[in-house]
């Protein structure tokens, strides 16, 4: 009996030793090779328009600082801040005494300046129609002929100085050298100002821009023109053209100061006032094949996107509008990586895939 249970004992354990060999020597399935499929590339398109407005400001291109050319006591203020005022307009005056009592100082010096070199010129005639009788020496003519030439030299600076005297007694008016408004006054009669200290500021009206403040994102969209709309004037829009973009961003707001010309015609806006400035912009898009659009389960938009690894990964996005075959992407996708086009339906997260 004992002999009998270890034969089968014996027996049973060959057989699983059979089986266990069978089993690890069995050959194992092969993975399947990579499936080859037809992908495209995502591209930019020009997306929808998007209008950006910001608020602007109505200036003047052009403003200028007006100074006295002199120094001097303001004796009167002809015009006040919002005054408009045209070319050559008195604007201030100083009080002028001393500068009128140099003018005629100057002109009687000149006066007898003058009377001395008519004297002078008369001794050196003399002199030269003496000189070859031998009443003049030599040393008496030259002499005569140096004192003819300072006298004239005399009068000259006279009446360069005289000259000078009357310019500066012009310029104890202060006079406005182009028409436009005054936008800032900083002198009061009695205050004594000294020669290019700022007293006014005016602003030319025949150009006028918006002045407004762009973000940096913004700046490669901005075009040439823009709509420009006053606030107090909501159904007349008016046309500028951009200027100037501020070559450097400002450092608290990081925005760019842009200036754009009003264009002619339309409202004639008033200096300091408040607008809004719009302009349309493309917005960029990424575009695929309608038939590489797949939906999800969960009703999610997915594209199937080849990896770095030749491997399919189902990637959610969001979808823009219809361009004909072409779908937009709004996110989800970045431009350039490889989107499945064709057996999207029959594809697994990870499958290996090859490109033609």
């Amino acid at each position: 009996m004992t002999l009998e249970i270890h034969l089968r004992m014996a027996a049973a354990a060959a057989l699983a030793t059979a089986l266990l060999l069978t089993a690890c020597s069995a050959p194992q399935t092969p993975a399947p090779p990579p499936r080859p499929v037809r992908a495209v590339q995502a591209s930019a398109t020009p997306g929808r328009l998007d209008t950006h407005s910001y608020a602007a400001r109505i200036e003047a291109r052009h403003e200028t600082v007006l100074a006295f050319e002199v120094g001097g006591r303001v004796a009167a203020r002809l015009t006040e801040v919002g005054d408009r005022v045209g070319a050559g307009a008195p604007l201030a005056r100083l009080d002028d005494t001393d500068l009128r009592l140099r003018v005629q100082d100057l002109s009687a010096r000149l006066a007898a300046a003058r009377a001395e070199q008519a004297d002078a010129a008369v001794a050196l005639q003399r002199a030269r129609e003496l000189r070859p009788k031998g009443f003049v020496s030599q040393a008496d003519f030259d002499r005569a002929t140096y004192r003819d030439q300072a006298a004239a030299a005399q009068t000259d600076a006279l009446v360069a100085q005289l000259d000078l005297a009357r310019r500066q007694l012009a310029y104890a008016t202060l006079k406005a050298p182009m028409a436009g408004v005054i936008t800032a006054r900083a002198l009061e009669v009695g205050q004594v100002v000294a020669a290019g200290q700022a007293a006014f500021t005016l602003a030319r009206t025949d150009e006028l821009e918006a002045v407004f403040d762009l973000p940096e994102q913004q700046v490669a969209d901005l075009p040439e023109g823009v709509s420009v709309t006053l606030w107090t004037q909501p159904g007349e829009p008016l046309t500028a053209r951009v200027r100037e973009v501020a070559p450097q961003a400002a450092g608290d707001s990081r925005t760019y100061r842009v200036r754009a010309t009003l264009q002619p015609g339309g409202v004639q806006p008033a200096l300091g006032m408040s607008a809004t400035v719009a302009f349309a912009a493309p917005t960029a898009m990424l575009a695929v094949p309608a038939g590489a659009v797949i939906k999800r389960d969960d009703g999610q938009a997915a594209v199937w996107v080849v990896d770095g690894e030749q491997a399919a990964r189902l990637r959610p996005v969001t979808l823009g509008p219809v361009q004909g075959d072409q779908v937009t992407i709004a996110s989800g996708l970045d431009a350039g990586e490889w989107v499945v086009t064709a057996g999207v339906h029959d594809l697994r997260d990870g499958q290996r895939v090859t490109l033609p």
